[in-house]
């Protein structure tokens, strides 16, 4: 059985007669007449009594249609659920993110979608890049934040933005007042770095490889305000992390200089599924990340 043909019934129920029924539902009298035959000979019973001038159901009428109009307005309430849903008043969404993207660019995101959609509830894990494009391609995130290219090839990626990784450091560092050092400046030079479960540090190591310099590793740690922290007490040791980690406060005092030959960069963007459904909410975040890192780098 289909759902308008619970619909007829229900409206036959409310106007009495087929004829009254048929009118409201803009349907001929023998189109709605057939409709109920085809639902009796598919359940094998008579659902009206037609020996009584005025029309009644049967038993077996009377219990189909009180579940018609459970079904009916379970299937209104779901319409109406996902249109709200659409229209962002209610919801959730979970978000995979790199830890740099989440440390500078995230917090904003965030403040601003949930003032915008306050009953969409959100839930932000920061993970690793390998770790995030696993748990979409395992349909356990909405959407991710990381880095081009996508070890999984069923993974869609829109970049947001491209950005340099610098050498950030101590201001009384002797490459304090530089704005410009060669890679090869760096060979056994005493680094704090992320480990290498992080894209950033994968990068650099790429870069350092290039230029066929071997930078003394001094410490490894997995958050990047431990490096900052870290470096405000150490002034011979640096770090190589994204431009954008300077805005953050624990960079405070902190300098940066560019590298090159070669530069080392990446790029950030969204991962989907590739040709998976996209939610009003996802969209909407994405939007609004776009914009903030636009703010955020001009200022």
């Amino acid at each position: 059985m289909e759902l308008r043909q619970f619909k007829y019934l229900l409206s036959i129920a409310e106007e009495g007669t087929f004829t009254a029924a048929a009118e409201k539902l803009f349907i001929s009298q023998s189109a709605l007449s057939q409709q109920v035959k085809s639902m009796e000979d598919e359940l094998g019973v008579p659902l009206f009594d037609r020996s009584r001038n005025r029309l009644r159901f049967t038993q077996a009428g009377e219990l189909l249609r009180n579940r018609a109009r459970r079904i009916v307005k379970e299937v209104d309430e779901a319409k109406t659920a996902i249109d709200e849903l659409e229209d962002l008043c209610r919801g959730s969404l979970t978000i995979g993110v790199v830890q740099t993207v989440n440390a500078y660019l995230i917090p904003q995101v965030v403040a601003a979608f949930s003032a915008e959609f306050p009953k969409v509830r959100i839930k932000i894990e920061e993970l690793p890049a390998p770790q995030i494009e696993q748990r979409i391609h395992g349909h356990e995130l909405d959407l991710g934040i990381g880095f081009t290219p996508a070890e999984h090839r069923d993974l869609e990626f829109v970049p947001i933005f491209e950005e340099e990784l610098l050498f950030i450091a101590h201001q009384n560092h002797p490459f304090s007042g530089k704005s410009q050092i060669d890679l090869k400046t760096l060979h056994e030079q005493d680094l704090i770095l992320l480990s290498t479960d992080y894209c950033t540090r994968r990068i650099w190591d790429q870069c350092a490889k290039e230029a066929q310099i071997s930078p003394s590793i001094q410490i490894e740690m997995n958050t990047i305000g431990a490096i900052l922290s870290t470096l405000q007490d150490n002034a011979t040791a640096g770090t190589i992390l994204p431009a954008l980690t300077m805005g953050l406060q624990a960079a405070n005092g902190l300098i940066s200089v560019k590298l090159k030959n070669p530069s080392p960069q990446r790029t950030a963007g969204f991962l989907w599924r590739n040709g998976g459904y996209k939610s009003m909410a996802a969209r909407k975040f994405t939007e609004i990340a776009q914009q903030k890192y636009e703010s955020i780098s001009k200022s």
